[in-house]
Parts: C-alpha cells; sequence; structure tokens
C-alpha cells in the first residue's frame, strides 16, 4: 500500500516528533507526551522500550525499516 506525500508527510512529522521525545526521555526528562489528531500518548522513563517500539513502527511504515528481521540461527555441533 503506497502512501500520499500527505501522508508521508504527517507520519514523517510524528516520526521526528517521537525521536525528540526519545531524546528528552534519555537526557533525563521524566515524561514526554505526544498529540495526534486529538489523542495523546504520555511516555515516562520507564516506557523507553514503548517509545522505541513506536518509532520502529512509524519508520516501518515509511519503508525506513524491515518489518521482519532475519534471526540468526544457533551452531549445531555433528
Amino acid at each position: 500500500m503506497a502512501l500520499t506525500e500527505q501522508e508521508r508527510a504527517a507520519l514523517a512529522a510524528r516520526l521526528e516528533e517521537a525521536r525528540e521525545a526519545l531524546h528528552q526521555l534519555e537526557i533525563g526528562r521524566s515524561e514526554v507526551s505526544l498529540n495526534y489528531n486529538g489523542e495523546a500518548m504520555a511516555f515516562a522513563a520507564a516506557d523507553r522500550g514503548s517509545l522505541r517500539q513506536y518509532i520502529r513502527g512509524l519508520e516501518a511504515q515509511l519503508g525506513l525499516r524491515q518489518t521482519a528481521r532475519a534471526r540468526s540461527r544457533g551452531v549445531i555441533f555433528g
């Protein structure tokens, strides 16, 4: 499913705001919030993993990240 330029611009803006929010948490801010279309999302320092997952999802929608990662296989000794 191809994104329109307007959808791509909206996702890119969300991604940039989410990355900035993660940066604020990383430098010691205790809580950040993001607002989209009247829906608010708040992240605390303990929610960094959720925010990173949200960022990965936005990157995947924009085609900046593969959705599935190849997993390494364990070594088998015969």
